[in-house]
């Protein structure tokens, strides 16, 4: 299938990420051609903007000390899910490898959507529930309402996060973590989401809420049932501002693009999302906003910087811990809280803003673990082929690190310069430092 991104480009989805939210049946699988290029020159109409260090590390400080709204900020308006009202109502779950079933419960009077799942491994699970179709009344949602609802969630091992969405092919969605951080704990609770917490929000009150949705992963093999019941529509009682701050530069930051010569930060990539800044076979960051949420490994040589690094974005982000990238010999080690894109699958890509401060090649030095049979990286500019780069060690796990010579690359012009990257399963990437051929 072939989908244009930003009205710039267009790129080949692959069927098997759109089969596992439910867009596709049959067909196999066809490769990503990322950006392959258009014009020799930097898109004016880009999107995604250089992401922004300082201001990041700045915004998260403030956030951190940002008070929480108490839930009785809002108050309920309005009943807008009661049961199966609707030819479409129903509920299912996205599993490839669970034996999973919904079902709609109704306990004193109320309906209660059940949902059960099992899986023996680490595995993507998602949940949905409609009761409107295409030609039925959707719910109208007010930017400066919310929406609430019920929730249990029983089962062993813990869940650790749980996303919620208002579509299944929705890329924004939201943790309840930071408005219900007890929802796990196996009894009912009270969830309340400002509808500014989406970013796909329109200014005028137009978004429709038809579907409710659910996500989570699962490391280990796990069985458990999420309850939700009594999904509300609510206003908002009082003029309160939720709304992220905007990213601001700081002195010394990089709101103008990662230099070269020099070292560019794979997690560093451009700010813009899905399709635009990224594209990510996940809608959701696996590393930052699972695995390192768990205790063990918010590691006491890091801080919330790293474990909690980009969360919200789809691009799947650690860093290097003591007890996974140093605990054995590597070719060479990897700075301790060294950030890294990990969690790699095949047709994935990320932009990077660079500023060329001199024309010419430039050999490029990788930092990098990797397991046997990988395939090539590729670098473009400007949306054109520049290099194909064969990572000369191999080194057997993406947790055994190494600093490599991988290839040239030319850039013809100095100035700032669109340099994607493209990266195939099995890689751990951390850096690449752009050296000057002489």
């Amino acid at each position: 299938m072939r989908v244009k991104l930003a009205n710039y480009y267009e790129m080949k989805v692959p069927t098997s990420w759109l089969r596992k939210f439910g867009w596709v049946v049959g067909s196999s699988s066809m490769p990503l051609l990322a950006v392959w290029g258009v014009s020799a020159e930097m898109p004016a109409d880009y999107k995604g903007r250089p992401f922004d260090d300082a201001a990041y590390r700045k915004e998260q400080r403030e956030a951190a000390e940002r008070p929480v709204l108490p839930y009785h900020h809002f108050e309920e308006a309005e009943v807008v899910w009661r049961g199966t009202t609707s030819r479409y109502a129903g509920s299912w779950v996205i599993s490839s490898q669970s034996n999973a079933s919904s079902e709609v419960d109704v306990t004193d009077g109320k309906s209660i959507i059940h949902f059960h799942a099992k899986s023996p491994a680490y595995q993507y699970v998602g949940f949905g529930s409609r009761w409107a179709g295409p030609e039925e009344k959707a719910v109208k949602l007010d930017p400066s309402g919310a929406l609430s609802f019920s929730i249990k969630v029983t089962g062993t091992p813990k869940m650790q996060e749980l996303f919620f969405g208002l579509d299944y092919r929705d890329s924004t969605h939201i943790s309840l973590r930071p408005y219900q951080p007890s929802f796990a704990d196996g009894g009912w609770h009270r969830v309340t989401i400002p509808v500014r917490a989406f970013a796909k929000t329109p200014a005028a009150s137009a978004l429709e809420m038809r579907t409710l949705y659910l996500s989570t992963f699962v490391w280990n093999a796990a069985d458990f049932d999420v309850f939700v019941e009594d999904i509300t529509f609510d206003r908002e009682v009082e003029s309160h501002d939720t709304a992220a701050p905007p990213v601001r530069s700081g002195k010394g930051s990089s709101s103008r693009g990662q230099t070269i010569p020099g070292r560019v930060e794979c997690a560093f990539y451009d700010l813009g999302g899905e399709g635009v800044a990224y594209h990510d076979t996940t809608p959701i960051n696996i590393l930052s906003s699972v695995l390192n949420q768990q205790a063990i490994h918010q590691r006491p040589h890091a801080t919330a910087y790293h474990w909690n690094f980009r969360r919200e974005e789809g691009v799947d982000i650690s860093f290097a811990k003591d007890f996974a990238d140093l605990n054995h010999p590597n070719p060479t080690d990897p700075p301790v809280n060294q950030l890294y894109i990990g969690g790699t699958e095949d047709d994935e890509w990320c932009n990077y803003t660079v500023r060329v401060k001199k024309a010419g090649t430039y050999q490029i030095v990788a930092a990098y673990g990797n397991i046997a049979g990988m395939k090539p990286l590729h670098f473009l500019i400007d949306r054109k082929p520049a290099a194909e780069c064969a990572c000369p060690v191999v080194t057997g796990s993406m947790h055994r690190w190494t600093r490599e010579k991988i290839g040239t690359i030319t850039f013809p012009e100095a100035g700032t310069h669109l340099l994607t990257l493209q990266y195939e399963r099995g890689y751990n990437l951390g850096y690449f430092d752009f050296e000057p051929v002489k």
